[in-house]
This record gives structure tokens, sequence and C-alpha cells, in this order.
């Protein structure tokens, strides 16, 4: 075995360190003396459910910043290390570079007219660790036409159907603009949640913990919505700070972050409203996801254009988040998360 010159040690290039006792994370979550109110609530799957459901439909529903109060005020109530990292992800940090090249750009652009964006945070399903090193989600980003699916012709509550859909009309024809966005000060918590110990509870009745569920998995869930309402933070404040292209649809939202959604910003075109949207939504069950998994195996069609999705840059925050107006078109009624809905969500954005 050869050793290297000048004295060092010789390390195997495959060497890992060890963490021991005292690394924060090693331990077991330490619980406090008396349970969380949403350690109660997360007893019972039912109980999770409605919270998420809560805090998806102000997502949903465009109203981000009461979303976020909401999240930071429960996370406040603990003390792990999940909640301390996600409560130091401010607003003001989460930058989104490139925006203000879009309308320049599409101006510029001899194709059909753009009519519909669709940005996804996603995380590279292969992402690896180096010693030390925190990563950025990935920004999936495609632009559309309407040369095969009549974005201009949808009102809100129709294009968020059509979102919906097994294979909504508009995939795998994306434009092929040179355009290129990314996010920057997500870093810290997204590795935070990609490493968590706690990300699961079965209620199998083996936890550590008996008559609450564990914290570190309350906080995990908490800091997973608002990583996703961070995002959209951002992304509104793009918006608010350069504007959308005039004509130019919106399609934003999170894939196989635990927080599968997608939502419209920018000018909403008509109403939205719960009774509309409901049924197309409902009506995904399992069964239909477990039909469409033949049609996600099939070679997809020649794409139109490329597919633009790159790895996060730096970029400089932006201006503070808008406020919520008061008449906001009622939230839409979510899919019920499901282990398929990962693939639904990544073909839906791009990936």
């Amino acid at each position: 075995m050869d050793y290297p010159s000048g004295g060092g040690a010789w390390q195997h290039p495959n060497h890992v360190e060890i963490p021991d006792a005292a690394t924060e994370g090693m331990r077991r979550y330490r619980e406090p003396d008396q349970p969380h109110p949403l350690q109660l609530a997360f007893l019972e799957p039912e109980g999770e459910a409605a919270y998420v459901a809560g805090v998806r439909d102000l997502l949903v529903a465009g109203r981000f910043d009461e979303a976020a109060a909401k999240l930071e005020a429960d996370l406040s109530g603990f003390e792990g290390r999940t909640a301390r990292i996600a409560l130091a992800c401010r607003p003001e940090e989460i930058a989104i570079e490139g925006w203000d090249d879009l309308a320049d750009i599409l101006a510029e652009y001899e194709g059909p007219p753009i009519t519909c964006i669709t940005a996804g945070l996603a995380n590279d399903p292969d992402l690896v660790f180096a010693p030390g090193a925190d990563h950025e989600p990935d920004l999936m980003f495609n632009l559309y036409s309407d040369d095969e699916f009549d974005f201009t012709a949808q009102d809100d509550a129709a294009l968020l159907a059509a979102c919906e859909d097994e294979c909504p009309g508009w995939i795998g024809h994306e434009e092929d603009v040179e355009f290129y966005v990314g996010i920057e000060g997500l870093a810290a918590l997204n590795s935070a949640l990609v490493q968590c110990r706690h990300r699961n509870y079965l209620r199998d009745g083996h936890e550590d913990v008996e008559g609450r569920a564990p914290g570190g998995y309350v906080e995990y869930v908490l800091a997973c919505w608002l990583r996703c309402t961070r995002f959209l933070q951002a992304i509104a404040r793009a918006i608010d700070a350069h504007g959308l292209p005039e004509g130019v649809r919106l399609v934003v939202g999170t894939v196989g972050l635990n927080t599968d959604l997608a939502t419209l910003l920018g000018t909403r075109a008509g109403p939205a409203p719960r009774e509309a949207a409901g049924p197309a939504m409902a009506s995904l069950t399992l069964g239909n996801w477990e039909r469409g998994q033949a049609l996600e195996e099939e070679p997809p069609a020649a794409p139109s254009g490329s597919s633009l999705r790159q790895r996060i840059d730096g970029a400089s925050a932006l201006a503070s988040p808008p406020v919520a107006s008061e008449n906001e078109p009622a939230p839409t009624p979510p899919v019920t998360e499901r282990r398929d809905a990962r693939r639904f969500f990544a073909k839906l954005f791009g990936s």
C-alpha cells in the first residue's frame, strides 16, 4: 500500500468521518415535557391531513405570507434542530435569479408567443452530499405556447383542473427559448430536510414516545411546508419586482418535497371557485394513478423544444414580499398526497 510523501497520515479514498455522540442529531430527539398541540393533532393521520390541507389551501389561494406566519408560529413551539434551521430561513434571503431578463428574452423570441410558464422546485434524486456541503434545490423551468394546448382559453379553474390530469396536454411541448433561472437561499433548510432522521411516522405503536406524535416528525412536516412557502414567496416577489410578461400564465409548485402541489401566480384569469375545480381534482383516486403508470413508462413523444431547467446559481435578494389581498379567490381543494404523486408532479413540471 502506497503512503503519500510528506509525513501525512494515509487516508483511504472512500474514508468517511463517523460523528461521535456529541454531534447534534446523533442522540434521540429530546421531547418537551408537555406535548405541543400539533403532536396531539398528528397522532392520527386525519389530524395531520387536516393541518396540511389548511396550509395547502392558503398556498393554492396565493396567501403565502399568511401561510408563512402560521408555520412560523407553530414551529416556534419546538426546539429541535430542524425547527431552528427552518425559522432561520427568512423570506428576504431567498432570491430568484434571471427573472429580470425574462421580458426582454421573450420579446426577442421568434417562435410562437409564450402563454404559460411552469416552475417546479425539486431535489436531484441522485443528490450526494459532500462533507460539510449544503445543496440548493433545483428549479425546473419550462415555457409553452398555445400551439399544443390553448392556455389562453383556460380560466383558473380549468387550468388548475388540467394540471391534475394524468397527462396534461402541454407535456413534452416546451418551447426552445434560451432562458435560465435559479434560486438561492434555501440550501441550509433544504439540506437539513434531506438529511433529517425523523421523516417517517408509521403509527405502528413502536415509536419512542406514547400519547403524542414524535416532535421531530412534526418539525419535519412543518419545515417541509415552510420550504415550499419560502419558494412561492420568492417567486411572488420576483413577479412583484419585475412583472410577468403580458399574456403569460405561471403554474408553480413543488415536486417530491413532501409538499406536492400546483398553483397559479400572476394575473388570475377569472375566479377559481371551490365548486368549479373540486370535482375534477377529487376524482383522482389511487386507481387513476395506477392506470396512468403504463403511460408514464412508455417512451415520451419527441418534444417540440428543449427542456429548460438549470441548477441553482447565486443571486441577490429581492424586494419584500407582496401583501396578500383580502379579495383572493377561494382556495381550490388539492389532491391528497400519495406515493405516486411525485411521478405525476415531476411530469407536470417537466422532470
